[in-house]
């Protein structure tokens, strides 16, 4: 047997170890426990290119990599210090994944959802024509966004389509179901590194700690909390996992992280309270347990931990939770505003125009209008709402096919995704936001092909 064919061997066993996701968790969190976030993800990323290299099963490298960008939050404060280091990332992964797509093609396949994400693809591309300035076009930033959440995921569902046609000797939607529960555990652990670095900090001010990438981590968590679902079928201990999930949202000090996630929680359990019916006795005990909990903390410690709110940026929150002086609702009105004055095309997805309203803005990311629906009629128009309008009812045709499956927790997922991205950026950030959407549909399409 050839060496090449050993290492294959090798990389199947690997992949389809037990210990396998366990196992990059735990390599994440301790470099981040260690302070060397940096190390741990140059590590994931050497076993990423292995896979790629000599495992012809692409869901092989969906975990490190949401491994690598959860562990990279370390740096959200400031990734431009990550950028010495980029060449040494995207040429090996880059050159692996070329040689992955040659060596292990297969032939082409013509998904669902071709179409309507060619037409957003073309919208995304289209935005902005005649308004927006050919600088801020073709900013790398700005084609980040205007080809990663269109010509990239429609070459990443295309890809994802034609490597599903095969079987493999694992469920494909257990395992992809492992891998976002996975990534729901590791950012509710990297929340708890955060609080373990600043616990004193955390004694001292007896509020919740102000966290910088607090929505990110809470999107992914959206993404993972129905996944519980799936699990707690097999054990009720799983539910422990969905209590620390909202635990974290609670804890991040992200208030869409919150409310969303309220939100989310009551979605996920009416959908265990109807599909376990074996189990409602004990539900019904914890349903008045929590009820009476969320009662006495919603109005005697939520105020105190939430305290940070009424100091940090004042101006705008005006002592308020919720304050009609936040620049999300002049996002809201601009976003308005530009369709008016904008209606065909909109002004563009990496437009500057507003840069002064957002204030949060720094190098690698556009002016979000912190709302996707605002998003699309704002930066693309009358043709961005068509395409979109085309994907989402596909998308949500085949969530109502799955509807009595366990393929309808990633319709869940979807929809708590969709839920974030109505106050924060969510489905409009390529990785791996876009990307693990795009992938859990590409899995539905297939797996839902044998249910028929």
């Amino acid at each position: 047997m050839s060496t090449f064919k050993k290492l294959q061997l090798i990389a199947d066993k690997f992949w389809n170890n037990k210990y396998f996701i366990f196992f990059n968790v735990l390599l994440s969190v301790v470099g981040l426990v260690l302070n060397q976030a940096l190390l741990c993800m140059f590590l994931i990323l050497a076993e990423t290119v292995f896979l790629l290299l000599f495992c012809d099963d692409l869901l092989s490298i969906a975990f490190p990599l949401f491994a690598i960008f959860l562990t990279s939050t370390e740096y959200f404060k400031d990734y431009s210090v990550l950028a010495p280091y980029m060449w040494y990332a995207i040429a090996p992964f880059a050159a692996a994944l070329i040689f992955q797509l040659i060596y292990y093609r297969k032939p082409f396949v013509k998904g669902r959802f071709l179409y309507p994400m060619i037409a957003v693809s073309a919208a995304l591309l289209l935005g902005g024509v005649g308004t927006i300035k050919v600088e801020d076009y073709f900013l790398p930033f700005s084609l980040y966004y205007t080809l990663g959440l269109g010509v990239g995921m429609t070459a990443i569902y295309c890809i994802s389509v034609s490597r599903l046609q095969n079987e493999r000797s694992y469920d494909r939607g257990e395992r992809l179901s492992a891998i976002i529960y996975a990534a729901g555990i590791l950012a509710v652990l990297i929340l708890l590194v955060f609080y373990l670095h600043n616990f004193a900090k955390f004694l001292s001010k007896g509020s919740v700690l102000f966290y910088k990438p607090r929505n990110y981590l809470c999107t992914v968590i959206f993404l993972a909390m129905p996944q519980c679902c799936r699990y707690i079928k097999k054990n009720n201990l799983h539910l422990l996992v969905m209590a620390a999930m909202f635990g974290a949202l609670f804890m991040s000090g992200s208030r869409s992280g919150l409310l969303i996630g309220a939100i989310v929680l009551v979605i996920c359990a009416a959908y265990v309270y109807a599909t376990n019916k074996e189990s409602r006795k004990l539900y019904n005990i914890l349903i008045l347990v929590v009820a009476v909990f969320t009662v006495i903390v919603a109005f005697k410690f939520a105020p105190d931990v939430y305290d940070y709110l009424y100091s940090y940026r004042a101006d705008e929150f005006d002592g308020k939770f919720i304050s009609s002086n936040e620049t999300r609702v002049k996002y809201i009105q601009l976003g308005l505003q530009d369709f008016k004055e904008h209606p065909l095309f909109g002004i563009g997805l990496g437009n500057l125009a507003h840069i002064k309203v957002f204030k949060a803005f720094f190098t690698g990311c556009i002016v979000f209008y912190h709302n996707c629906v605002i998003q699309v009629i704002g930066s693309m128009g009358l043709v961005g709402i068509a395409a979109y309008l085309w994907q989402v009812s596909n998308r949500v045709k085949l969530m109502w096919q799955t509807r009595k499956s366990d393929m309808f927790v990633f319709s869940l997922s979807y929809v708590g995704m969709l839920l974030m991205s109505l106050v924060n950026p969510g489905i409009f950030c390529p990785f791996p936001n876009a990307a693990a959407i795009t992938l859990i549909f590409a899995v539905m399409e297939q797996e839902q092909k044998k249910l028929n």
